[in-house]
């Protein structure tokens, strides 16, 4: 049950609110990601216990798929799953890897990369080449993440335990492609956990994301990528921390989000009496309600030379 204060907060923002608040109550999609590293999706597809009918298309990602009834449940459960064919992941949570755009040749930083959802994307888009550096502070969510590399065969990357603020900006230091999935106060995976919501949590994350977000872009090279995500719904943590970044450095600019097949609200350029730059428009949303999935925010920035 979202609390009254969360509807009264987010009723003006939140496209189709009364939507929104139907699918709040209902079960989230199950979608899977093809683990391309170890077999093709037309093997996949060929070889699936999986019923093939009950496997939808996700529309911005070829190799992953909404998964319908009743084995949905049983995923885990399976030899495919176990030989890292597949891999358990929020279609939204697709998104980010896929907007970062990484090249075989890239040297990347996902700093907050445990369990490894998105950092084991992002070696399948780099084909398991170039070099990726995947960091969390928490010893037992980087076991989550080893697992993770390890069952889906992945082969470049490196795991380190370090405080964001602790990188080194050094020229040696800085990453082609850096991407910023930052913790957030979840509003978005509030049907996948229980949440004590209050705003008081919402200026505590948007906090600790200007800092981590200012360090990210530190890390990232002229001309490189930096993609910053969460998957909340406040303008504190979201659109205002990009603005701080903004108000900050002039080399960062924000470019507009293209990705077939994904049709996203763009970011807002006003909240209560906060107004936000109109750059702030190429940033997107992605609600419940749009395609059942978790809720998200998506940056990207590119740091001119």
């Amino acid at each position: 049950m979202l609390p009254q204060k969360f509807k009264q907060r987010y009723k003006q923002i939140i496209p189709d609110f009364e939507k929104f608040l139907e699918y709040a109550r209902k079960p989230q999609n199950v979608s899977i990601r093809i683990n391309t590293l170890k077999v093709s999706r037309d093997k996949f597809l060929e070889d699936t216990q999986l019923e093939l009918e009950q496997l939808e298309q996700v529309p911005w990602y070829e190799n992953a798929f909404f998964v319908k009834g009743k084995q949905a449940y049983y995923i885990g459960n399976t030899l495919e799953y176990f030989l890292g064919h597949v891999y358990l992941q929020d279609a939204a949570s697709m998104i980010p890897p896929l907007v970062l755009e990484p090249s075989e040749k890239d040297r990347v930083l996902d700093l907050t990369a445990a369990p490894g959802s998105k950092t084991t994307q992002i070696a399948q888009l780099m084909k398991n080449k170039g070099c990726i550096v995947a960091n969390d502070n928490s010893f037992e969510r980087i076991k989550a993440l080893r697992n993770n590399i390890n069952r889906l065969g992945v082969l470049n990357v490196l795991i380190t335990r370090m405080y964001v603020s602790d990188f080194s900006a050094s020229q040696n230091g800085k990453f082609d492609r850096v991407l910023l999935d930052a913790p957030c106060s979840l509003e978005g995976s509030m049907r996948k956990y229980f949440i004590n919501w209050n705003e008081n949590i919402i200026h505590h994350f948007a906090n600790t994301q200007r800092k981590m977000l200012l360090k990210a872009f530190e890390l990232t090279n002229p001309g490189g990528i930096l993609v910053y995500s969460t998957c909340t719904y406040a303008p504190e943590e979201n659109e205002g921390v990009v603005q701080s970044l903004l108000n900050q450095n002039e080399r960062a600019k924000l470019e507009q989000i293209k990705l077939p097949g994904l049709k996203a609200h763009q970011g807002l350029v006003k909240f209560r009496d906060t107004s936000y730059d109109s750059e702030l428009k190429k940033t997107i949303r992605l609600y419940t309600h749009d395609y059942n999935t978790g809720g998200f925010f998506i940056a990207k920035i590119r740091k001119d030379g």
